[in-house]
């Protein structure tokens, strides 16, 4: 028998939101493939779906605040549909995949490995939740600035967005893995 009390739990505006953001990627990666290079021929759809998913970050976060609908499920979707888009468009955009630098790739995969493997380790034994902080908002918008500046190799400022992008991701972490200690030290280590 289907419980549609708890249907409807999952499916909130906020969740919805979220959930579209990830599929975003499709059409944008798509695009992204499509485009021969040159600012004059980059597609104006690419651009409608980058402002969307960009927009849809601040939506979801919008429409649980305001409808009350934050919820454990949430919390998790969010920054998972944030790593979909991101990662989508790193590893199958070939623009993307051309123009940023080997060392920056790599930062983006150690620092989601580390945030995603630490949190569900962390979260799995905790009755807290997993959750995006704001300077982990800031490295995602940053890191969409890095990949449309590389592309249209916009430099020095392109050069720029990337590292300030590194500091703040690298700040991100640092006060991730903070939360993760202080929850491990007070929900998940037993007391000897």
């Amino acid at each position: 028998m289907v419980n549609y009390a708890t249907i409807k739990k999952f499916l909130t505006a906020a969740n919805l939101t979220s959930l579209a953001r990830a599929f975003m990627v499709f059409p944008l990666v798509y695009l992204l493939n499509r485009w021969e290079g040159g600012v004059a021929d980059f597609p104006l759809w690419a651009v409608f779906w980058i402002i969307l998913a960009m927009f849809s970050d601040y939506l979801d976060g919008w429409f649980a605040r305001s409808y009350h609908e934050v919820s454990r499920f949430g919390k998790f979707l969010d920054p998972m549909a944030d790593k979909i888009v991101v990662f989508g468009v790193l590893f199958f955009a070939k623009p993307i995949a051309r123009a940023i630098p080997g060392w920056f790739v790599a930062f983006i995969i150690i620092r989601e490995l580390l945030i995603f493997g630490l949190g569900y380790y962390v979260s799995k034994d905790s009755k807290r939740d997993m959750q995006a902080n704001r300077t982990g908002k800031w490295s995602i918008f940053l890191t969409s600035i890095t990949f449309i500046l590389m592309i249209f190799e916009l430099h020095p400022w392109a050069d720029y967005i990337l590292y300030l992008t590194v500091v703040v991701g690298s700040f991100s972490l640092f006060f991730y893995l903070k939360r993760y200690y202080h929850l491990y030290q007070v929900d998940v280590k037993k007391p000897s």
